[in-house]
């Protein structure tokens, strides 16, 4: 269950379809105001990672690009009984993601999730703030 503005939604980490429907498929994004603490985070224990980027998504209105592969068998429990930021919820998720040796990036309009091992022969941009 994800707390949204005051509204108890479904989200892709606690799937309830019932045998005889088809699957709604995955959560709509709401875009929610900056600096509001308006989530509650309520994941449930062992959320497989696919799971966990769904819910980012639907939460920062953010695509990310999952690999096949990546993050199968992996699995976090992520805890927090007050309502956190959105920007304190991605935080979380990347602390989450690096608690299991992946890591997130910016490629082009979308955010890549990969191995943090496979980070030094990546091609990822490096922004400095030097002029």
């Amino acid at each position: 269950m994800l707390l949204v503005a005051g509204f108890l939604t479904t989200g892709a980490v606690t799937p309830a379809v019932a045998a005889d429907r088809e699957p709604e498929g995955p959560p709509a994004c709401r875009k929610l105001p900056a600096g509001k603490r308006l989530v509650k985070l309520n994941l449930k224990p062992g959320t497989e990672i696919p799971d966990l980027v769904a819910w980012i998504s639907s939460v920062t209105c953010k695509p990310f690009i999952l690999p096949s592969g990546i993050g199968s068998g992996k699995t976090v429990t992520v805890v927090s009984p007050q309502l956190i930021t959105v920007g304190e919820a991605y935080d979380l998720f990347l602390q989450a993601l690096d608690s299991v040796g992946l890591t997130a990036y910016r490629d082009g309009q979308f955010m890549r999730i990969i191995e943090t091992s496979r980070v030094k022969t990546s091609p990822i941009p490096v922004i400095t703030t030097d002029p």
